[in-house]
């Protein structure tokens, strides 16, 4: 390799170091910040805050299309009023419906909500179903488990920029790139992107479950991160094989 290709490369290594170096520091603080922000939370007593979240929705339906979309909507329903199930039948189908403008209980689920009651009222040629959820209790405590794996996302994050930073430490004196020393740096670098991707799953997993209210959600998979480490473990392969091919070149010279 020429001294100029050569020259690049050290002063590429040399700003990367750099860069990671303050990236680094950064997610040290901030894993020092979450770490006492898990502390103080998970001092606190469990009533020390208490939110009651109540989910509202509106269903307007056409009053000809209200009987069959009223059995697809609504799994079941009670009602303990003193209207009788046979003053509840529509009168062009046997399905039973509960009577207008008063409450009722029901099994609802649309758009990953679940309501557990509801009201029936008529806008003109409209029927409204005004539904409401059960109320969704957060405590201050909740947020530990959520704070916890915060903290670990954010210190696998500045253990993964030391390892970038190591590679660009190679990077910056190599002779050349096709080194073992490189491949093992970058190597590290790529196993350490799995804990990244666990700890951000898991943290945003129950952060989403936190903040959704109620809300049915699945898990949120860190695609870009394992992505990242797939084709870092291909760099690898690829470097493995240059260094194979420098080796032989260094000794038919």
């Amino acid at each position: 390799m020429n001294s100029k290709t050569l020259s690049n490369f050290h002063k590429f290594g040399k700003v990367g170091k750099i860069a990671m170096t303050v990236l680094m520091v950064i997610a040290i603080l901030a894993t020092a910040v979450s770490l006492a922000a898990t502390i103080f939370v998970a001092s606190l007593p469990k009533d020390a805050l208490t939110v009651r979240v109540t989910n509202n929705a509106e269903f307007r339906i056409n009053e000809k299309n209200f009987d069959s979309l009223w059995g697809i909507l609504v799994d079941s329903f009670s009602y303990a009023g003193d209207t009788s199930p046979e003053e509840m039948l529509s009168d062009e189908s046997d399905k039973i419906t509960p009577p207008e403008n008063q409450d009722f209980n029901t099994e609802l689920s649309f758009f990953n909500q679940s309501y557990s009651s509801a009201k029936i009222y008529s806008d003109g040629n409209t029927k409204v179903m005004e539904a409401k959820s059960s109320p969704a209790e957060y405590r201050s405590t909740d947020l530990v488990s959520v704070l916890i794996f915060l903290t670990l996302f954010v210190a696998s994050v500045a253990a993964a920029l030391y390892m970038l930073k190591r590679l660009f430490a190679v990077l910056a004196k190599c002779d050349s790139p096709f080194c073992d020393e490189l491949v093992k740096r970058m190597k590290a670098f790529g196993f350490s992107l799995l804990p990244v991707a666990i700890f951000a799953t898991v943290g945003e997993t129950l952060s989403t479950a936190f903040l959704s209210a109620g809300r049915d959600v699945g898990i949120s998979i860190q695609w870009g991160v394992l992505i990242a480490f797939a084709v870092t473990m291909c760099l690898v392969t690829v470097f493995k094989y240059g260094v194979r091919l420098q080796k032989e070149s260094d000794e038919t010279l």
